[in-house]
């Protein structure tokens, strides 16, 4: 029962900071994001991308999961407008185009609440199964 506990509790809150970062760093390219074009230099599983900063850097880093378009994938040199954070150019981008609403924070933070409520409830449960 105590591995239960410690694994429970240690999934809800890796899974509640996980939703909490993308939450962050989602709210941080909405308020203070600068867009720009990129140049498509990689695509694996996730999308690759070189840009010029605002102060004239050129900098290589890949799309933020859930910042790419849905539908066919840009080709390596096709040019993709994104956003990114003047503060930390090499963190993750978001394209442009991609629909806002942070579907994978809400996940992660729909999973850290039932996790949450139901490790607690299943620790009960065994407790008085014990009895």
């Amino acid at each position: 029962m105590p591995t239960f506990a410690v694994v429970g509790v240690v999934v809800v809150f890796a899974f509640g900071y996980m939703a909490w970062s993308l939450w962050e760093r989602d709210r941080t390219l909405d308020t203070q994001g600068v867009e720009t074009t990129a140049r498509v230099v990689e695509v694996g599983r996730r999308i690759q991308v070189e840009f010029q900063t605002a102060d004239g850097r050129r900098v290589r880093t890949l799309v933020a999961p859930g910042g790419e378009v849905s539908g066919a994938r840009p080709g390596v040199g096709e040019q993709i407008p994104i956003v990114y954070d003047p503060e930390d150019p090499e963190g993750q981008v978001r394209d442009v185009r991609a629909p806002e609403g942070n579907r994978t924070a809400y996940l992660l933070g729909g999973a850290a609440c039932f996790g949450a409520v139901a490790v607690p409830v299943a620790l009960l449960a065994r407790r008085r199964k014990k009895k």
